[in-house]
This record gives C-alpha cells, structure tokens and sequence, in this order.
C-alpha cells in the first residue's frame, strides 16, 4: 500500500495552502460578519485553477483527479471554514453537466464557473421533502419545445447567487424515482425565483429558496435522459458527499490547529494549557480523529479516481468526518474556554460552520442507511 501524494499533489498542496493563507484566513471574520459571498477570492482562486479544477481543460477547467480535488477543498477550508466551503460550493451543479450534458451543454455552462465568472447550483430538497429523493413534488410537464417546471426548493446553496442551477423534477410522477429529470435551468429565465434564507453558520454562503412558476426549459435543457434523472444524482452523490468530507475534514483541522497553537500559549495555574493532562488528552483525541478521517476521505477520493466509486465509502467518508468536524470544533471551543465564544477567535465560527456537515448532503442518519443497505447486499471487507 502505498500512502504518499504524488509529487504533483504535493506541490498543489504547497500552492493552495499559499494562496489560502494569504487570500482566505484574514478575511473569515469580515465575510461572516457581512454575510457577502467572497466574489473577489473566488475569482483569484479560479485564475489558478482552484475552482471546478476537475472539470477537463476544453471546458477551462485544470482536469484534475479527485483526490486533488479534496486536497484543495481541505485546505481552503482549513484556512477558513465559511469563506473555503463557499469557493468549493461554486461548481456544485458541474458533475451532473459534465457526467451526463450534452457537448453543447458542457461547452456553454462549465467554463464560466471554472472561470469563477459565475457559480452553480443544483436543486433538490423541498420543504417537505428532504433525504427522500423520489418524494419531490417539483413538476415538469412536456409541451411541443421543452417543458413546463412549477414548484420549491429549499435550502438550496447559491440558489439566488447562480447563473444556473440543475433541477431534479418529476417527469412521469407515478414512477416514484424511475420517473425523475434533471433539468438545467438558467436563473435570469421568467418565473425564477429565490430567497435567501438565515441560517446559524456558513454566513457568506448563499443559501436559499427557490420558487418555480411555470418556468420554461427548452428541450436542449434536458440533462441526460428522461426520467434517469435519480440514477444521475445517485452517482453525483458518491463524489459530492466525499467533497463534503474534504470541506469537514478541513474545517476540523483548522479548529485543531487554532487550539493547539493557543494551549501553547495559554497558562492556567502557572503553566501552558498544553502541559496540563486534561488538555493533552483533547487534543490527543482531536489529532486521532482527524488521522483517521484523512484515510477515509482520501482512499474513497482515490476510488473514485480509479473508476470504482464506492457509495458505502463515499457515505462512511462524509459521515465520520462530519461528526468529526463537530466534535473537533466543540473541544476547540472548550480549549479555548469564554475566548472560544467569543466572535473574536475562529473558533466560535468554526463550530458554527462545521455543524450543518452531519445535514447537508444527507443526514448522518441516511449515511447510516445507505451503508447499512449496502453491507446487507454484500461482504465489504
């Protein structure tokens, strides 16, 4: 087995941790407060191939493996939780156009996003509908040029900010998940509509919801096949879920690092934090934690970059880091004790951020469900 980073991935590594040192960790704070989506570092980023950098150079993107892709989601949001998870969230619709569009689609939708002159989305929970996919009561109703999209979508990341978002809808609605489509829908169209929504953390993310109203989709708009639109998302999932595993995986070695440095530093009863046992045991259990999310996150990384996707490894990557991330930024939090409450330190934001990991990209609880089925079908080790 082998565990070293190619020398090309080493050398990302050098460079993302460079530029996010520099354009990302001073401006967490600023960006939270504001709640602004972090426009001019997403478009610095995108001039060095950071952004959608897996997307192939015909379509300007840097047609990076995934694994270098996880390496740049961990170090961004390493340097900063809100600001890092906003840059890797701008090509969240990019896998479903660059698996299953058309030419025509890829060639006029991705580069604008690799580019960092625009972001993308895409659409699938509902107010009463979240983790249960095939229960989306979004419409699309065929007509002579293309279809008719009417219904809402929530808590919908870059919702009122993307050029364009990829919805998923029902096209034959008693097929159940046989009969969903995915739909690329541009957001200056008529009857698009989005809100943004409040939320606890992730401040200068855009999240948002969305409102359908007889909106037109022209029929070239059509994502892959009809009602083949769960299948493509089953697939986006096995890498979206390990790209939320990056993001957590980074946010926790942020929170770690922020503690560790301060424990040195700090004194209580005549000397550093660090060299008290009680100190030493969290940061012991933090620093284990984290290892060991590392070799799940990059071995499901690695899998898919060697063609074999594992949605068991995929699920177990995103929900042990997730929780991770959780229980990470908590003990920093405590390391740090009132300072860490305070807006003053990264810390309270880190733990703020990290919490919505074990949600989005379906809840812990379906990650749980998802490895379950799959053990149930098969022997996995």
């Amino acid at each position: 087995m082998n565990f070293k980073f190619s020398e090309e991935q080493k050398l990302l590594r050098e460079a993302v941790r460079e530029f996010a040192e520099k354009e990302i960790k001073p401006y967490g704070r600023e960006y939270d407060e504001k709640g602004e989506y972090p426009w001019d570092i997403l478009r610095k980023a995108a001039k060095l191939g950071f952004i959608a950098a897996d997307v192939p150079e015909k379509y300007g993107g840097a047609d990076l493996d995934y694994l270098s892709c996880v390496i740049i989601a961990e170090e961004f949001c390493r340097a900063d939780s809100s600001i890092g998870s906003a840059l890797v969230a701008a090509s969240l619709g990019c896998p479903m156009v660059k698996y299953f569009g058309s030419e025509e689609q890829k060639e006029k939708y991705l580069p604008k996003i690799a580019s960092g002159k625009a972001v993308s989305a895409i659409a699938i929970t509902e107010p009463d509908c979240g983790s249960d996919v095939a229960a989306i009561k979004t419409r699309a109703e065929k007509t002579d040029n293309g279809w008719i999209l009417n219904g809402t979508k929530t808590f919908i990341t870059n919702g009122s900010i993307a050029e364009w978002v990829v919805i998923l809808a029902k096209t034959k609605p008693e097929e159940g998940y046989r009969g969903i489509s995915a739909f690329l829908v541009e957001t200056s169209w008529r009857g698009y509509e989005a809100k943004r929504i409040k939320k606890m953390g992730l401040n200068c993310h855009d999240t948002a919801e969305i409102f359908l109203k007889n909106v037109f989709v022209p029929r070239e708009n059509l994502i892959g096949k009809e009602n083949n639109g769960f299948y493509q998302l089953m697939r986006f999932f096995n890498e979206s879920r390990v790209s939320v595993a990056a993001v957590q995986l980074g946010i926790a070695i942020g929170a770690y690092e922020r503690a560790l440095e301060y424990a040195k530093e700090r004194k209580a009863f005549g000397k550093p934090l660090i060299e008290h046992q009680a100190i030493q045991f969290k940061l012991a259990e933090m620093f284990k934690d984290i290892e060991a999310a590392k070799l799940l996150v990059y071995k499901a990384a690695w899998l898919i970059d060697q063609g074999k996707p594992d949605p068991a490894l995929s699920s177990a990557a995103k929900l042990f880091a997730s929780e991770m991330a959780v229980k990470v930024t908590y003990e920093a939090v405590q390391i740090f004790g009132g300072y860490g409450y305070s807006k003053e330190y990264d810390v309270e934001r880190y733990y703020r951020d990290a919490r919505v990991g074990t949600i989005y990209e379906g809840t812990s609880e379906i990650q749980r469900l998802v490895i379950g089925r799959m053990i149930a079908k098969k022997s996995i080790f």
